[in-house]
């Protein structure tokens, strides 16, 4: 066997073997995914390109997830932030979270302050409500910009149950 066939038969088996490791022995795939619209700006702005790992390894406040979405017009991986676990206590304050007592530094943006009212939302006001507390089989999922362009979110749909979640997103 000559020198550029070992190289070769060595990097084929170091990729098989980060491969491996890297999808947790073929039971995580990553997934490459685009964002459609402004719902997730700042953090993910429309036409960009995110990877998401499913299923999703274990979630945490603040990270940013996929879950399924279904409606009249079909059904829908939707990208938003995990704001709150089972248990934790929710409210939100002029779009500003409020998890547990405690304000969370997470990115938003309001880009019409005035449509702070919404017919299909759970609460009058869809920037200051709650608090809420999370049930133990459920999440809430917020988008970045809290207008009605980050719709569906909790604050329209209500609790996210915890097997609704597909994936967890990297953005960056």
């Amino acid at each position: 066997m000559t020198a550029v066939r070992r190289v070769v038969w060595l990097l084929a088996g170091i990729l098989v073997l980060v491969g491996t490791v890297a999808t947790r022995f073929g039971t995580r795939w990553p997934s490459i995914y685009y964002m459609t619209g402004a719902s997730m700006e700042p953090t993910v702005a429309a036409g960009e390109y995110f990877l998401a790992w499913s299923p999703a390894p274990a979630l945490s406040r603040g990270s940013l997830v996929l879950f399924r979405y279904e409606d009249e017009d079909g059904v829908f991986s939707v990208l938003r932030r995990l704001a709150a676990l089972p248990g934790d206590t929710i409210r939100m304050v002029d779009g500003e979270v409020i998890l547990n007592g405690r304000p969370q530094r997470w990115p938003f943006r309001i880009i019409k302050p005035e449509a702070w009212r919404s017919a299909l939302a759970i609460e009058p006001d869809i920037y200051s409500w709650g608090p809420w507390i999370v049930p133990r089989d459920s999440v809430v999922l917020l988008a970045d910009t809290r207008d009605m362009v980050g719709w569906p979110d909790s604050r329209f749909v209500g609790f996210i149950p915890i097997n609704g979640i597909e994936a967890r997103a990297i953005a960056h």
